[in-house]
């Protein structure tokens, strides 16, 4: 996941919860989130665009994020 942080780190904001602390388990509820690892792209206004629940690669976590923002 490190890779896509420094790929997108000025047009994306990477939030990993860790469910054994209170905000962490705070979020996956808030999301719904029953199995982990659980991954989410969000529009700018907090909308799910995408998720994947269990480990996914790299080069399908990248295509989702480069055509939420619009093939960049």
């Amino acid at each position: 996941m490190l890779a896509l942080e420094e790929k997108y780190e000025k047009d994306v904001e990477f939030i990993i919860a860790d469910v054994t602390n209170p905000e962490g388990n705070r979020v996956a509820a808030e999301y719904e989130v029953y199995s982990i690892p659980a991954v989410f792209i969000l529009d700018g206004k907090g909308q799910i665009l995408h998720s994947e629940v269990g480990v996914q690669p790299l080069e399908k976590l990248d295509s989702y994020i480069s055509r939420a923002l619009g093939g960049k």
